[in-house]
């Protein structure tokens, strides 16, 4: 049996070299006895899959499953691929990943610095295989979200460590935040360390054609192991994107993708606390690491890489003025985002800012795929506030159609802290916790001090 299939593909492969040098020599392509050969090709190659598969059934997977096959291993997903390349060597972070110097805080994601070139500001990513901790794990003894969850009766072993294998930038799912200022010149040198060839596209941006990045079509791929470099002027303001444009399904269904902030040139529109949370989805089988980029159905939900209870908590003043950029880079859902105990506006959207007299109020904001909102408010009591997508299947993780008890909290959930100004004390009656990260002092990236640090903006602008 197996011994005939392998003929079979060897018999299509020795047609076809034949077939094509008959075209070659006499442009026979539109005659009937091409469309005969093409129909007997089509024909082999309908068996060529039956052929390659006998054999790798016969042979035992190495491994455990669903890793060493790098995606492959669960029936209907045939094509398998690399995570990453054996063979390449990951390089760390650019230097400057993590230093930047805007006004706008992405928890669990880095900035990413610039050098000058003359009037140039030089920014650096590199694409590259990215080990990612969904889920860092349950919360810390006496957190907020830790007796949250204990005062819900909530259901144990739901909040499990998730390590994920994605794609990202410089070590980053999402990658680091790009912050600019309207006008300026920006060139990104961009390097593959992937297993295929990638390409970056500027989201939202009007910017030439040929700096669009859209693989195959207005530049050529970058292979990997190679890199190639962007440059244009920003003329817009408001909150962009940057993801992958090759393979795009797949490839930002694996993560790469990150934030572009334009601040307007003039300074306007500050505000007091300015944050940025991407959105996204992704499924995984069970014990895989590795993400199902062909689901249409996914059971894990984070903002800025990281699903609930792993999500920092957010910190504002009663009174001050603060942005939420949401931007969604998920493949299939929408997320309408809403936050308890505010009435924001909605000041923006990837188009850049809204002027304020076509502003609209609310308390959840539809955030399509593709898609970025900016939304402002100020708290008016202090307290615990609860921010979550309203699909509420994307409020817990690793979910199953099955029945269920009482679930944690997860997916996209963070808690929002507004604390009393100096001088009044506690909040609301709730009183300080010991640590402003859900996760206690030891999270990722949770303040720690009894109040939030203050608001910095960039040389020469404010908030966008």
């Amino acid at each position: 049996m197996m011994s005939f299939f392998r003929s079979a593909v060897r018999g299509v492969a020795q047609w076809f070299e034949r077939f094509r040098g008959a075209q070659a020599r006499d442009g026979a392509l539109r005659s009937p006895q091409a469309a005969a050969g093409r129909r007997g090709f089509l024909t082999l190659a309908a068996l060529a899959p039956l052929g390659a598969a006998v054999p790798a059934l016969a042979q035992p997977s190495p491994g455990h499953a669903g890793h060493a096959t790098a995606g492959a291993g669960h029936a209907g997903h045939a094509p398998s691929f690399a995570w990453r390349d054996p063979s390449r060597r990951i390089s760390p972070p650019p230097p400057l990943t993590g230093k930047g110097t805007g006004s706008v805080r992405t928890p669990h994601v880095p900035s990413l610095g610039h050098e000058l070139d003359g009037g140039v500001k030089v920014f650096r990513l590199v694409a590259q295989p990215v080990e990612r901790m969904l889920l860092d794990g349950p919360p810390a003894p006496g957190s907020v979200i830790e007796r949250w969850h204990k005062a819900m009766g909530a259901m144990e072993g739901m909040d499990l460590p998730k390590k994920a294998r994605l794609w990202g930038f410089n070590g980053s799912v999402p990658g680091p935040s790009i912050e600019v200022v309207q006008g300026d010149r920006v060139r990104i040198h961009v390097v593959n360390e992937l297993p295929e060839a990638t390409s970056v596209h500027w989201h939202g941006l009007e910017i030439p054609n040929v700096q669009d990045g859209v693989g195959g079509l207005t530049q050529e791929p970058i292979l990997p192991g190679r890199s190639y470099t962007y440059e244009f002027e920003v003329t817009q303001a408001g909150t962009f994107m940057y993801h992958s444009s090759f393979n795009e399904k797949k490839q930002v269904g694996m993560g790469l993708g990150g934030f572009f902030i334009a601040h307007p040139a003039d300074g306007s529109r500050r505000v007091d606390r300015d944050f940025a949370l991407m959105l996204q989805e992704w499924h995984f089988l069970p014990g895989n690491e590795h993400v199902d980029v062909t689901s249409t159905d996914p059971n894990w939900f984070t903002i800025n890489g990281k699903a609930a209870p792993s999500t920092e908590m957010l910190q504002a003043v009663v009174g001050e003025t603060v942005r939420l950029r949401f931007a969604n880079l998920s493949n299939l859902h929408a997320h309408p985002i809403h936050l308890h105990g505010v009435t924001w506006r909605v000041t923006g959207t990837e188009g850049g800012p809204i002027p304020e007299s076509a502003q609209w109020p609310g308390n959840t904001v539809n955030v399509p795929p593709g898609a970025a909102r900016d939304v402002e408010f100020a708290f008016r009591f202090p307290g615990y506030w609860h921010m979550h997508c309203h699909k509420l299947h994307h409020v817990v993780n690793a979910h199953a159609p099955v029945p269920m008890g009482i679930m944690p909290m997860g997916g996209m959930t963070m808690l929002f802290e507004a604390l009393d100004p100096p001088g009044q004390g506690g909040h609301g009656g709730h009183g300080a916790p010991a640590s402003h990260s859900p996760t206690g002092p030891s999270g990722h990236g949770g303040h720690e001090a009894s109040a939030p640090p203050p608001p910095t903006a960039p040389s020469g602008h404010g908030g966008n």
